[in-house]
């Protein structure tokens, strides 16, 4: 039996001194009620209650008791209406992790966004580029690509999808000559994801209008994207990065799109909102889960401008060998 049910009988019983009475404020019957108590003494090795035919009284021995009971039960209550009370207030804490190659100036309108419509909130954003449990306790909800997140029963929505774009600054295509052609850029330095290598090799492997071709860049240097850009940003190289990263760089000319047929992959980037649970999710959380939604899919019509041809996606591309780009 319930030990919190045996000691609310208990309260109850003493209260209305009277079993009769106890059931019915707990909505049970009178035998529930003298069975709890029983039970509740033989657990305790200690008489609590006095019978008689007419009254039900605490023995000498139970009065302290009584009253720890009565505090452990005003202190549950109360902590059980103030957990009700938080699932319908849009307040409270949400910790959020994301990968750090979401950081930039449509992050900071994220979050300025979010702040508007749930200003109660408090938002604790950390960047982590690895894999992330969101059952151990330490995260809320996660931003990050589709692959970043460990269990399977975690809850995924998809926000965004983003080709990769080859990418260079201005004064570094000023300096080295803007590619026509894929085989041009075996007289660059690439700025690479690690994977764009083939294995055991040197080369890059790109597609050009649906076709695989494979180039021995002058040189390269691998990172994560938040490095890359960083490079390609000071002129260091031509970049391959998600399109939705570098957006607003190309649109304030800060980064120059070259190549459009010219991919080093032929999937994109899938960024996706993860939560560990569908049900019961308190207020702040289902606020949250709508305006990311809202938010990346306005993103998403805003950037359609600069969105990669479909000549780049898996559909198009041809099957057979790769073709050796000239160097």
């Amino acid at each position: 039996m319930d030990q919190v049910y045996m000691l609310r009988a208990f309260v109850a019983a003493t209260q209305h001194r009277s079993f009769s009475k106890a059931a019915a404020s707990l909505g049970v019957t009178t035998g529930a009620i003298s069975k709890a108590i029983a039970k509740l003494e033989a657990s305790i090795q200690t008489r609590l209650l006095h019978r008689t035919t007419r009254s039900v009284k605490l023995t000498e021995a139970a009065q302290s008791y009584y009253l720890s009971c009565c505090r452990l039960l005003e202190e549950l209550d109360e902590a059980n209406r103030r957990i009700a009370r938080e699932r319908e207030v849009d307040s409270g804490r949400l910790r959020l992790v994301v990968h750090p190659m979401l950081f930039g100036e449509t992050f900071s309108r994220f979050v300025s966004s979010y702040h508007a419509v749930a200003p109660n909130v408090n938002l604790m954003v950390s960047v982590q580029e690895g894999a992330v449990n969101l059952y151990d306790g330490h995260y809320d909800m996660a931003i990050l690509p589709r692959d970043h997140v460990e269990q399977p029963a975690a809850i995924r929505r998809t926000l965004s999808v983003s080709s990769h774009v080859l990418v260079a600054s201005r004064g570094y295509l000023d300096r080295h000559g803007t590619p026509e052609q894929a085989s041009d850029l075996s007289r660059h330095l690439l700025l690479l994801d690690p994977k764009s290598r083939q294995r055991g090799t040197n080369f890059i492997e790109l597609l050009e209008n649906g076709r695989r071709v494979s180039v021995l860049p002058m040189s390269s240097m691998d990172g994560n994207e938040v490095l890359l850009r960083a490079a390609a940003l000071t002129g260091t190289g031509v970049a391959a990065l998600p399109e939705a990263m570098v957006r607003e760089d190309i649109a304030m000319g800060h980064l120059i799109p070259i190549l459009p047929d010219c991919s080093t992959s032929d999937s994109g980037v899938e960024i996706c909102l993860f939560y560990s649970h569908r049900e019961l999710l308190p207020v702040r959380f289902r606020t949250f889960v709508d305006f990311c939604m809202e938010f990346y899919r306005a993103d998403r019509h805003n950037g359609t401008a600069t969105a990669r041809p479909a000549s780049t996606t898996a559909s198009s591309i041809q099957p057979g060998a790769p073709v050796l780009a000239d160097a």
